[in-house]
């Protein structure tokens, strides 16, 4: 069989596999096959990409078509990863086009859907400042168009299609809670600190009225370029927790500390290149940036990475932002 070398025998008592993952690795030669059949594809062979759950993907090569991947769902769904791509391609922005989605069930036991195969590196890969520049340059102006595409809701769409909260604080709440559990922010900041922390999702600046599409998680890692004469973004890969909501998000997590300087300012240059922002967007971003410091802190915290510059630049932004006397 073409793809019998996908299937991977996972013991039962593998404990880091759940039942599912194990079901779909023990099973996947037959499962790729069943979807390529049904689907007339022409297969020259098939590869198991690396790739960090929650999916499984699969390069199929075909004799007639330029590749594509398979990205099944072994648990939960794919809603958020079809609407994303879908709504760019709309929007003629660069994504991995979305050729075929099943959320039945009906022919195999878990969500999955067909999309192009990107080639070339992602941008986390370069070592040269003056690429990482020139690319997230293009990645600053792709964010702004981004920002203009209104959102159906809050959030993510559900298996069912609705939208999961009813609105941007809500949505921003549940994202913190996953990112900076509160028994870890009460380890890495100080009372007055952890006060402060609660009262943003109170502040003015974070009342948003309307969706916008969002990636939700940019950074370097998500975006696909290829090199020739110039350097060029393919894609945005890799859609986060949260595809619709307040566009300053994006732009506060494209900028994270983390990432180098090259990158920071080539964004950011993309993104005013297109008109500079409003006093209550610059007043968002501001706030989006301290819980984008916040959650870099709790999540270096829980990989026993050093936080300390991240929890530090967030205690600084606290103090721009909420002056000490406000919360006593």
């Amino acid at each position: 069989m073409l793809y019998r070398h996908l299937n991977h025998a996972i013991p039962a008592d593998a404990s880091v596999y759940s039942d599912a993952w194990r079901r779909v690795l023990n099973r996947l030669g037959e499962y790729i096959a069943i979807i390529a059949q049904t689907m007339n594809m022409r297969p020259l062979g098939a590869k198991l990409l690396e790739h960090p759950a929650p999916y499984v993907c699969v390069r199929i090569h075909l004799a007639d078509h330029p590749d594509v991947v398979v990205r099944l769902a072994p648990e939960g769904h794919l809603s958020r990863e079809i609407y994303f791509g879908r709504t760019m391609t709309t929007h003629n922005l660069p994504v991995a086009r979305v050729l075929h989605a099943d959320q039945s069930r009906s022919l195999v036991p878990f969500d999955y859907l067909i999309e192009h195969f990107i080639g070339g590196s992602n941008a986390d890969q370069f070592d040269d400042p003056t690429m990482l520049r020139t690319v997230a340059r293009q990645v600053g102006r792709t964010l702004r168009r981004m920002h203009r595409v209104t959102a159906p809701g809050w959030g993510a769409p559900g298996p069912t299609g609705r939208w999961l909260f009813a609105d941007w604080q809500t949505a921003l709440v549940n994202l913190h809670t996953r990112l900076a559990p509160e028994s870890v922010v009460a380890r890495v900041f100080g009372e007055e600190e952890q006060t402060a922390i609660l009262t943003l999702f109170d502040h003015p600046a974070a009342h948003v009225s309307h969706p916008c599409l969002i990636h939700g998680a940019v950074g370097p890692h998500i975006v696909r370029c290829t090199q020739g004469e110039h350097i060029n973004l393919e894609a945005l890969v890799e859609p986060g927790a949260i595809v619709g909501g307040d566009g300053m998000l994006d732009l506060a997590r494209a900028i994270n500390p983390a990432y180098p300087q090259a990158w920071r300012t080539g964004l950011v240059e993309g993104y005013v290149g297109l008109g500079p922002l409003h006093a209550n967007e610059q007043q968002r971003l501001w706030l989006m940036r301290l819980l984008v410091c916040c959650w870099e802190a709790c999540q270096r915290f829980l990989k026993g990475e050093p936080y300390a510059p991240f929890r530090d630049q967030a205690v600084a932004l606290i103090d721009e932002i909420i002056p000490r006397e406000n919360l006593v």
